[in-house]
């Protein structure tokens, strides 16, 4: 994995109270953190099928191993993923005790003013992929003003809008072999994330979220 740092900028309108920043913060971190996490296990589970691949075609163990290979490569899940460390959310919290200091979320930078920014630092791909999640939140935002429906209709377009979002971030997990019931799990503990992240998009506080880095500085020396 690519760990160049990247500044992740969440435009910021309104009167803000305490907690809602606080829980806007945590919502990230904790979108952050199972992004990650999801990530390193793909990787490693990307590595031990290279290491199976290649042990197949080194002697002594090619006869050996063979057989053993193929049935492996018949499951529908040779590489099982560490999905207790997953879907116990009390382990996955526990995680940052786990990552470097250059790997967690950090903020770099709070201006509180109407408008006003927060910049967060973290590993550039996956605050990419935390940019893109918080972006669809805003665009859904736009899109509903725009549209004539009727609330049941909205209603609707809302959950599918919301669901898909949800299952995107997570969509890793179907690369690595989990369960419907896995990815449900998955799902459902986004979405109680992406609820804080909706509430402040449809209070115009939350306005707008990007990479910095193209023609963009935060003022000061990011390295």
């Amino acid at each position: 994995m690519n760990k160049r740092i990247q500044i992740l900028r969440l435009e910021i309108e309104g009167r803000w109270y305490a907690d809602e920043l606080g829980a806007a913060v945590c919502a990230l971190s904790d979108l952050y953190d199972l992004r990650f996490c999801l990530e390193l296990m793909l990787e490693d589970q990307r590595d031990w099928e290279l290491f199976y691949d290649e042990l197949a075609h080194f002697p002594p163990f090619r006869e050996r191993w063979r057989r053993k290979l193929i049935r492996h490569k018949l499951s529908p899940r040779p590489f099982p993923p560490l999905a207790s460390m997953i879907f116990d959310f009390n382990q996955l919290s526990r995680w940052r005790d786990y990552m470097e200091p250059d790997e967690r979320l950090e903020v770099r930078r709070l201006e509180y003013a109407s408008p006003g920014v927060s910049d967060l630092a973290g590993i550039g791909v996956i605050v990419g992929h935390v940019k893109d999640f918080v972006n669809k939140l805003i665009d859904r935002h736009d899109t509903q003003r725009q549209r004539d429906l009727n609330d049941e209709k909205m209603a609707i377009e809302n959950e599918r809008m919301r669901i898909e979002n949800a299952r995107n971030f997570v969509a890793l997990g179907r690369e690595m072999g989990f369960s419907d019931a896995e990815i449900r799990k998955l799902v459902a503990h986004v979405d109680d994330k992406q609820e804080i992240l909706i509430k402040l998009v449809d209070q115009k506080k939350l306005t707008g979220v990007s990479l910095l880095g193209d023609g963009q500085s935060t003022g000061e020396d990011e390295n």
